[in-house]
């Protein structure tokens, strides 16, 4: 690989093996280089490789000033994210926690400490991100010796769910966050019961809610399926059935969109699910007593 460009002492651009560019970053790669030197493979310690040339643009007016230190540990949480994520991740992700975990060190350092307002809906409604969040301060008091708070895993998390659904919507997790919880309640009051976050049908249950949430806010519909196993689904589960229609109620006047029959049945068939594992749940114990 050779160097187009010197950004800073530790990156450059160049091209790949395809000869498309991406941005080199290693410890002095940049140091005493022109356009055309040969790059010290020894020295090379992570390519990005940003399709977007808007996203490439910002990504390069971010890290040139950023310390090595703070992009090292970055990067380290961004890998290990794609480790453990079954999940395409978008470019931005180099971005926006890039940025974020740049400035969050900044702010601790000063004694700024951000609270987190959805950090408790935020693990429980995307447990997985929240732990690859967790895991991110253990990365971070490692590399650098500082502590960071729980708030901060949460933060990392919002990041991630955002790379997940590629969105510049800097709302988006809030607004699924309430969207969910509103959800919930509906299913809760209908029903006058509690239900049980331990179980596997409310796992089944929150991920639906997740993809149908990011629907309803990217304004997304499914397709509509054959008119008769609708009506056939409708009579199967009438009552599930009567409860989206609160939801889909809620979802018109809050979202401004309109659920479809087909969306109801698949909000339908996770209540159902979640009342028959319940249901279980509450005879099994009564018979063990």
């Amino acid at each position: 690989m050779q160097v187009k460009k010197v950004i800073n002492n530790n990156l450059v651009y160049s091209c790949d093996e395809q000869g498309k560019d991406c941005i080199v970053m290693g410890r002095g790669l940049g140091y005493q280089q022109h356009p055309g030197d040969e790059i010290d493979a020894q020295k090379i310690e992570k390519v990005y490789k940003i399709s977007d040339p808007i996203r490439s643009d910002h990504f390069t007016q971010l890290v040139k000033d950023i310390p090595l230190s703070h992009l090292q540990v970055a990067n380290m949480v961004i890998d290990y994210a794609f480790s453990i994520l079954d999940k395409k991740l978008s470019d931005n992700i180099y971005i926006s926690l890039i940025d974020h975990i740049d400035f969050a060190l900044e702010r601790i350092e000063k004694g700024i400490p951000l609270k987190n307002k959805l950090l408790y809906e935020i693990k429980r409604f995307y447990p997985t991100e929240f732990l690859i969040g967790t895991e991110a301060l253990n990365i971070v008091e490692r590399q650098l010796g500082i502590k960071f708070p729980e708030d901060e895993a949460g933060y990392i998390a919002i990041h991630l769910v955002e790379a997940e659904v590629d969105t510049d919507n800097v709302n988006y997790v809030q607004q699924s966050v309430e969207m969910i919880q509103a959800i919930l309640n509906i299913i809760k009051y209908h029903y006058s019961l509690e239900l049980s976050p331990d179980s596997l049908a409310y796992e089944r249950l929150l991920v639906h809610l997740r993809y149908f949430a990011d629907r309803v806010i990217n304004q997304q519909r499914l397709s509509s399926s054959d008119e008769k196993f609708i009506a056939k689904m409708i009579i199967n589960f009438a009552d599930e059935y009567e409860c989206t229609k609160k939801i889909r109620t809620y979802i018109q006047k809050t979202f401004d969109y309109e659920v479809s029959d087909e969306e109801m049945i698949y909000l339908a068939v996770h209540i159902h699910r979640v009342l028959s594992d319940r249901k279980a749940r509450v005879n099994k114990e009564e018979s063990n007593d």
